[in-house]
């Protein structure tokens, strides 16, 4: 994402209060050029903004101190073969969260890191149908609910396309708005969205949700909030 660009979204954010920031959506966010000045930058508009890292692992020995020092407050790390260093490991045990997917972890793997304080062990999911899952025997919940990624959870791309959840890979398709043509909150409060929110409300799921299996990897966090804003 041009840097500009992340900066006007993060100033569009910082005027409704503290927000949450993840850094990822289909990228290793510290192959970013400005990732440093991009979490400095959140930071140093709200102190109480909260920043989340979701990371293969690969560069976390170079960026180890750094995350530290910037108050990053989450990193997950989905689990890959590492060979991490002692700063490293301290960052896991002091802010990480360990993801381990059951359909592709190592089993000896899953002991390993199972001491760790936060580890989250979770089934792949399809990403709003860009992956086949069948082959996993993913297994299925017996009943779904409306999406909370359609409530709390927008998602920009790194050309500035909004879209309605972080699960959405493919330029182009899914768009709400564009960044500059628009803004978070004309997205966020628009009929697009509205729509979508009502049809999950309906029990009915269009476009990439009707192939999206992200629903079964999490808990149900329906709340009564999302039937007063549908």
């Amino acid at each position: 994402m041009d840097y500009e660009l992340f900066k006007e979204i993060v100033n569009e954010c910082s005027e409704y209060g503290p927000r949450s920031f993840s850094l990822h959506l289909f990228g290793e966010p510290l192959l970013y050029p400005f990732i440093l000045e991009s979490i400095a930058y959140i930071k140093e508009r709200n102190k109480k903004h909260t920043i989340l890292l979701t990371t293969n692992g690969g560069l976390l020995n170079k960026f180890a101190d750094d995350i530290l020092r910037l108050r990053v407050d989450r990193v997950i790390w989905s689990y890959r073969a590492n060979n991490f260093n002692n700063k490293t490991l301290r960052l896991l045990k002091k802010i990480g969260l360990i993801r381990l997917l059951i359909e592709e972890t190592p089993k000896e793997e899953f002991e390993k890191w199972s001491k760790f304080p936060r580890v989250e062990v979770k089934h792949l999911h399809s990403y709003g149908g860009s992956i086949d899952v069948s082959k996993w025997q993913v297994p299925e919940l017996p009943e779904r609910y409306p999406c909370y990624h359609l409530w709390l959870a927008p998602a920009v791309r790194w050309n500035g396309e909004i879209v309605e959840c972080c699960n959405l890979a493919k330029s182009g398709e899914n768009v709400l708005g564009k960044y500059r043509e628009t803004n978070l909150k004309e997205v966020w409060s628009g009929d697009g969205i509205s729509e979508l929110r009502k049809s999950h409300m309906k029990g009915i799921y269009p476009g990439a949700c009707n192939n999206c299996t992200s629903w079964q990897a999490y808990p149900s966090i329906f709340f009564r909030s999302q039937c007063l804003a549908a």
